[in-house]
């Protein structure tokens, strides 16, 4: 038995957006943090590289969890949100390779969002917008 507003289909989105979305944005820092010279990348980066990510992706699915969630729903807002959410986290995490303090969490959260993005015309991204609907079913009116 789920507890109202709490169905199978929400959860397993959950599961889903985090592993995804931490992936996009672990991603794109590692590739960033090696310069581009992925072959050079080390179990260091990788390790920076997915805290990072699951930084970036645990404002998200925080959100899964309150009534805004159905903006995840939105490819648009969701690409918005990760970016948004890895530039703090590559910030956080570790200081740029690149001149100016924030450069790199700057180009990490554009990259993830346009990764994100890309995804989500991928037949894997319709597969997750269809586990999001859940989260577009009219919610019930608070007395």
């Amino acid at each position: 038995m789920h507890r109202a507003g709490a169905s199978p289909k929400k959860h397993q989105f959950r599961l889903v957006i985090c592993g995804h979305k931490a992936v996009e944005a672990g991603a794109v820092c590692l590739v960033l943090m090696v310069q581009g010279h992925v072959m050079d990348a080390t179990l260091a980066h990788l390790v920076i590289a997915s805290k990072t990510g699951l930084l970036a992706v645990a404002p998200a699915v925080a959100v899964t969890f309150t009534r805004y969630a159905r903006h995840l729903a939105n490819r648009w807002t969701s690409a918005l949100v990760l970016g948004v959410c890895a530039f703090g986290a590559d910030a956080v995490i570790h200081p740029s390779h690149y001149p100016g303090a924030y450069t790199e969490a700057a180009l990490t959260g554009v990259g993830a969002a346009l990764f994100s993005l890309l995804v989500s015309v991928t037949p894997v991204g319709k597969w997750i917008d269809g586990l999001a609907e859940g989260f577009l079913e009219p919610q019930p009116a608070l007395d």
